[in-house]
């Protein structure tokens, strides 16, 4: 009896996240790929719960609705994914909802500094479109990025000016430290949602490698036994 597949029956609760919606019958690179946008999306959505706590400590209620609401979409989402299984309504949605409510929150807050850098967050849809969907089709949220991101820098130009700037409704000091956070948690995610990539593949690659070796090894045995039976 073959083993289980890893995506298909995990062990932890990580392992449930990642194989939310995998059907037994997905090819393993669509299993990777449904493994790789629930597991960015549970990243984020725990992510965020951390940002929305740090926001409520510091007394910043105003400025933890925007993480909220963004964890309630994320998780919204996914949860009519599981229910429904239309993956390709997840992942285009779940992609815009990573390039456009990053962007929402700064121009809500004010501008790049006083959001602390939160429209990083954003980087996340090229970067899934790349993995779940495909390198080309992936030019296209680049793009897309690359111009929302170009336009708030203008507005946030605009805005600098002293006649026309306000001040955020964040401290400077609280702004510096999610700066850091932001480009910590962003990179992490990335580099996280990259290493399953590959340790997936390889895996897959071993498995395809060691069916081929069982094939080889079941065809020599054929052919020794139908030898024999023409001694």
């Amino acid at each position: 009896m073959n083993a289980p597949d890893p995506i298909i029956a995990p062990a932890g609760f990580l392992a449930r996240l990642r194989a939310a919606g995998v059907e037994p019958g997905d090819g393993p690179e669509l299993q990777l790929t449904k493994s790789l946008l629930v597991l960015a999306t549970g990243l984020v959505t725990a992510a965020t719960m951390v940002w929305v706590g740090i926001y409520q400590l510091l007394g910043l209620r105003f400025s933890a609705t925007l993480p909220f609401a963004f964890q309630l979409l994320l998780v919204g989402n996914m949860l009519l994914y599981v229910r429904t299984r239309n993956f390709e309504f997840f992942r285009i949605s779940q992609l815009g909802l990573f390039l456009f409510l990053p962007l929402v929150a700064q121009w809500t807050v004010g501008n790049v500094i006083a959001s602390s850098g939160v429209v990083l967050w954003s980087v996340l849809a090229p970067v899934g479109a790349m993995l779940c969907i495909g390198v080309r089709q992936s030019l296209g949220w680049f793009f897309a990025w690359v111009v929302l991101t170009a336009l708030s820098g203008a507005v946030d130009y605009y805005l600098a000016d002293p006649v026309f700037g306000q001040h955020g409704p964040v401290p400077e000091r609280v702004s510096l430290v999610f700066f850091a956070l932001n480009f910590i948690a962003v990179v992490s995610i990335i580099y996280a949602l990259m290493f399953f990539a590959v340790e997936q593949k390889r895996r897959i690659q071993e498995k395809l490698e060691q069916s081929r070796r069982e094939i080889e090894r079941a065809k020599d045995a054929a052919d020794k036994l139908f030898g024999s039976m023409l001694l």
